[in-house]
């Protein structure tokens, strides 16, 4: 019935807003395990049309690995060594619409940009937190609005040109649908690519792959995503409105609620799991108000509630966990 999914839970708000987590507070020392990060496009823009097979080199030399993930990944215009590969990149680089988003790029996002920052703070909190984990190298890119972000051994990279703005015009002509485009702004940068990192980092490891296991797992990562950027409102870092934010808060118990009446926590079934943890206008089976992995936040509500239930376990400790249902039951979750 409509009259469950309710929504003046404003004390429950203020709390949550106030709410200060253990591991915000941590004093990271100066100058602790800085990223670098490289902006790439930059480099490339700067070589001369006219000569960009030597151009090409000199900057393959610098960057390798990412020149490689760049060509061959992103724009996929094949390998170096191949015929057409110096025809294509010359092709890329004078794409009028290439060059517009370059240059929006660069008005958007100068030296030194915020999200630079933003990384360096949330990378200094994940080499203190997490000692044994490799800090990635960051590049930035550009690649005709075609991908967010990029993933390799080593390295995590962002193309720029898909966070200009909630109302950059070429994101609707190029079909991008209005859910998506509201996430597409600056201020999104720095939570994506940490979130990106996270998941390579930290990859599913529970041998039941239900819903349930996939919710904590996604709630992990965001849980994780938030403790390196502590100072950055939830609803940005889950890509919800303040409004959306406000209606998961406020029907909590209704939502836990559903899943369980409809037996969904425990189900294998990929579409029942695709449809609430995957993006989307709103979470399939609960309102319209809601927003897309809306189950995704349920799951960062049962970690949260399990750490603060286990307040002499570190994050690393809580990502060796190797059963999610254990982290259900020891949290006693009951919105």
């Amino acid at each position: 019935m409509r009259s469950t999914w309710l929504g003046l839970v404003v004390l429950a708000i203020t709390l949550q807003a106030c709410k200060q987590n253990r591991f915000d507070s941590v004093r990271i020392p100066e100058g602790f395990s800085s990223v670098s990060i490289h902006r790439f496009e930059k480099y490339l823009f700067n070589i001369n049309v006219d000569s960009v097979e030597a151009g090409y080199c000199k900057l393959h030399q610098s960057h390798p690995a990412f020149s490689e993930l760049f060509t061959q990944g992103i724009i996929r215009i094949g390998k170096s060594d191949s015929p057409e590969f110096y025809h294509y990149l010359r092709m890329f680089l004078t794409d009028t619409m290439v060059r517009n988003s370059y240059r929006m790029v660069a008005e958007r996002f100068p030296a030194n940009a915020d999200f630079e920052n933003e990384l360096q703070d949330a990378f200094a909190r994940y080499a203190y937190f997490f000692p044994d984990k490799p800090v990635p190298k960051v590049y930035t890119y550009i690649s005709g609005y075609n991908l967010s972000l990029a993933i390799d051994d080593s390295i995590v990279a962002v193309g720029l040109d898909r966070y200009l703005g909630r109302n950059t015009v070429q994101y609707t002509l190029l079909g991008v649908p209005v859910y998506l485009q509201r996430k597409m702004h600056p201020d999104k940068v720095s939570s994506d690519v940490i979130r990106a990192w996270l998941y390579s980092a930290f990859p599913f490891h529970d041998s039941v792959n239900n819903l349930l296991s996939n919710m904590i797992y996604e709630g992990e990562i965001m849980y994780l995503t938030k403790r390196m950027l502590p100072h950055q409102p939830d609803s940005l870092i889950f890509g919800f409105t303040p409004q959306q934010y406000k209606w998961c808060i406020s029907n909590e118990s209704a939502m836990w609620t559903y899943l369980i009446e409809n037996k969904l926590l425990f189900s294998t079934n990929t579409l029942d799991i695709n449809k609430m943890v995957n993006d989307a206008p709103f979470t399939s089976g609960f309102p319209k108000e809601s927003p897309g992995r809306a189950a995704v936040w349920l799951g960062y509500r049962i970690v949260d509630r399990f750490m603060e239930k286990n307040q002499d376990m570190d994050l690393n400790e809580l990502m060796n966990l190797r059963n999610y249902q254990s982290i259900l039951n020891m949290a006693k979750y009951k919105p």
